[in-house]
């Protein structure tokens, strides 16, 4: 009897994010899975080494490789390509495309889901108010485009034999956006790679991709009025020439630094500050796993991920008045370092590789 083939199937592999960090545990379970992946220019990949990977037409150009974003129109077409009829089990690791494979009856497909399509439902007037969708002709295009692709997202989503959410948030995106039930199992969080410390200075942090939606522009507005207010910023991305215009000089940005070196810069801010509303929200649980309370927008994955009162603050509002009105009150709550620790164990990647296996084990019982 041969052994059970597996392929994973990755949206793109371009920046290390949080979907990378699932992607990574899951070739911990399965060493050796072959993955598929849209385009790959990823460049911190370690965990990657000796992989095979195989990529959509798009990875032939270096120009698409690096301006992905502006070639996810034609991804959905490009992942029903893919011939997966050798493997026994195939997981998308999913927050567009990759759920959208074409398999057999006789094969097990189960789906690791981030997000139905943000910027199609939910987040769309969020995304077209602060211009991610593009202005003009290009945001007409898009919108246009959204339109067809929630039909897409929608049906593709049935092409998976189970679904797994990622969070209980998530969990209810999917049955409202694609009318399907779905398991939740927490990404899985390096606990044991945070730098602990109870001891705090007298800065603030944000470690983060600077890029729209993860709305440091908010973050950076509310320290500008805080001019006695220290806020360190760890990240790179596109935004960043912009926040550092708007930036006042009681705002400190680092760049992208290696993990460990980031950590030990959370370990001993007072506080680890959040405003996107994101799936799940990797970032304010390595906060907690290092000590660190969190002050964070109220919505999304943070109402999962932190305790408000105990492990940090919940923001009510997504505005600049909201935020500088929930530091006000941190400041006047005392939090213990243990705690946040203690309660992030919860979201650990031990958790995470059980509840994955057991759930697969159950999957192939009803398949």
């Amino acid at each position: 009897m041969r052994s059970k083939r597996v392929a994973i199937v990755h949206d793109w592999l371009c920046v290390a994010g949080g979907a990378e960090v699932v992607l990574k545990h899951l070739l911990h379970l399965f060493p050796d899975a072959d993955i598929y992946t849209m385009v790959d220019s990823l460049k911190h990949r370690d965990f990657l080494e000796g992989r095979k990977i195989y990529t959509s037409p798009l990875q032939k150009y270096k120009f698409i490789r690096k301006k992905y974003q502006y070639f996810i129109p034609f991804m959905p077409y490009f992942v029903e390509q893919f011939d997966l009829r050798e493997y026994d089990l195939i997981i998308s690791s999913s927050h567009f495309v990759a759920k959208g494979v074409i398999t057999a009856p006789e094969q097990l497909h189960v789906s690791y889901i981030y997000s139905p399509l943000r910027y199609a439902w939910d987040l769309y007037f969020e995304y077209r108010d602060i211009g991610a969708l593009g202005r003009g002709l290009k945001g007409l295009l898009m919108r246009l485009w959204l339109h067809r692709m929630r039909m897409w997202d929608f049906v593709s989503a049935y092409r998976a034999d189970f679904l797994i959410a990622d969070s209980r948030f998530i969990q209810k995106r999917i049955e409202s956006y694609w009318r399907r039930d779905s398991v939740v199992i927490y990404p899985p969080v390096e606990i044991e790679d945070a730098v602990f410390s109870e001891d705090k200075q007298e800065y603030y942090v944000t470690l983060s991709r600077l890029v729209e939606y993860k709305r440091i522009d908010l973050i950076v507005e509310a320290f500008n009025e805080m001019p006695k207010k220290k806020l360190v910023i760890i990240g790179d991305g596109r935004d960043k020439n912009k926040l550092k215009k708007l930036a006042s000089q009681n705002i400190e940005f680092k760049g992208y630094l290696p993990k460990k070196e980031a950590m030990q810069i959370v370990s001993r801010a007072k506080a680890f500050v959040f405003m996107s509303k994101e799936d799940f929200g990797i970032a304010p649980i390595e906060a907690q796993a290092c000590g660190t309370p969190v002050i964070a927008f109220g919505e999304g994955g943070t109402r999962e991920t932190v305790l408000d009162g105990k492990t940090g603050v919940l923001v009510k509002h997504q505005s600049v008045e909201s935020l500088k009105e929930s530091m006000v009150r941190f400041d006047e709550l005392k939090f213990s370092a243990f705690e946040c620790r203690e309660f992030s164990k919860k979201f650990s990647d031990d958790n995470f590789r059980e509840s994955f296996m057991d759930f697969i084990k159950k999957c192939e019982e009803k398949k």
